[in-house]
């Protein structure tokens, strides 16, 4: 069947309607006319799939990479540079708008490298021992040798079957988390801790945790935040770190403040943020706790000047929404890795009294749909 596709959205499928119903085409541009074939159909949408194109997008090239729509890593690759970063500006902007968010500003886009920018992954092994990541919206596995957005020490460690005897000698059964930096690869089974230098400042981590996997992005968005901090704040109050995993804005932004009180779930990566702060300017105190447990402890009751809050991509959790929104802090910076949870969250911060002030896009991610936001919000004390 034939339809136009309008615009994108969140999960990077754009939109189309076949009588009159919504489907979600992966794969595709906004404006394209394509030959569709239904692939899951469910009572209020379906998803389709592109048997042809008849008329494409002008912002439409050939994907760099061989594996383009087998692997699942990268899914608007098929779309030139300039373009893809309107795209992702479109699905924030399209998801603040769905969840009716009072915003008057426009959003800022800070971008970086297309390709060699990927630090991070966590490779499968294939049958034959290949290293592999996961098909898309699948669990089946495709053989990896190569991978453009990787940086250049892990394309090396791929091309050169670094990983894959590493893979082979590691007792890793289901995944393999490697971490690459400018002339270093750590892995599972040679490595137990990672670190990086940021802005200057090492960070350690653990290779089985979370670390963000674009470094030079990092770097501009916690630059960002420390000049806005230190100028704002100038090495005096208190800050409250909230999912501060092992530390990072804490440290990072350490000069902009007097104290910090982080809080994280993740005792091993509590334990990474004591050492990653241990000689940091500012008084440190960790918290080990959910956020839904988190109003009940005696932290709770203190006052707080500024808070950084980074969740998972699942949000903010409903116990420290409804804390936050009562808590009286006067500055939320809010760093998000979900369009539409950071827009659901910043609803419900404005219906509580905040003003969302600024909203900047940091392409972490080139290649792909997902955006990492930065969002901040005031309100009077």
């Amino acid at each position: 069947m034939i339809s136009k596709t309008e615009k994108i959205v969140a999960g990077g499928s754009c939109l189309a309607r076949i009588d009159g119903k919504a489907v979600f085409v992966p794969l595709s541009l906004p404006g394209e006319t394509l030959d569709l074939r239904i692939v899951l159909d469910k009572k209020e949408y379906a998803f389709a799939e592109v048997i042809a194109i008849h008329e494409g997008s002008p912002h439409r090239r050939q994907p760099p990479c061989p594996l383009f729509s087998r692997c699942g890593g990268c899914n608007l690759q098929m779309a030139d540079e300039q373009y893809q970063r309107e795209l992702r500006l479109n699905i924030l902007e399209f998801s603040m708008a769905r969840a009716h968010v009072p915003f008057a500003g426009g959003v800022t886009i800070e971008s970086g490298a297309e390709f060699e920018y990927r630090s991070r992954f966590q490779f499968h092994r294939t049958a034959d021992g290949e290293p592999a990541l996961r098909e898309e919206a699948s669990n089946r596995l495709v053989g990896i040798r190569d991978c453009p957005v990787a940086v250049s020490s892990i394309r090396n460690a791929l091309t050169d079957g670094s990983i894959r005897k590493w893979m082979d000698r590691s007792f890793a059964e289901k995944r393999f988390p490697i971490f690459g930096t400018d002339d270093h690869v750590f892995h599972q089974g040679g490595d137990t801790e990672c670190h990086v230098t940021v802005n200057g400042v090492p960070l350690y981590f653990d290779i089985r945790g979370f670390f963000q996997s674009n470094i030079h992005m990092l770097g501009r968005l916690a630059d960002w935040l420390k000049n806005e901090l230190d100028s704002r704040f100038g090495g005096q109050g208190q800050l409250l770190d909230f999912y501060a995993g092992v530390g990072t804005f804490s440290r990072l932004c350490a000069s902009a403040f007097s104290s910090s009180v982080l809080v994280e779930h993740n005792r091993g990566a509590l334990i990474y943020a004591e050492k990653n702060l241990m000689n940091a300017s500012l008084r440190a105190t960790f918290c080990c706790t959910g956020d839904d447990a988190w109003p009940v402890r005696p932290e709770a009751r203190q006052s707080y000047d500024c808070m950084i809050i980074d969740p998972p991509r699942q949000g903010i959790g409903a116990g420290a929404m409804n804390w936050i929104s009562n808590s009286g802090i006067p500055d939320i910076y809010y760093v998000s890795c979900d369009p539409v949870t950071f827009s659901r969250d910043a609803k419900r911060l404005v219906a509580s009294g905040y003003v969302l002030e600024t909203v900047r896009l940091f392409d972490f991610y080139p290649q792909t749909h997902h955006v990492e936001t930065l969002g901040v919000f005031r309100r009077d004390r």
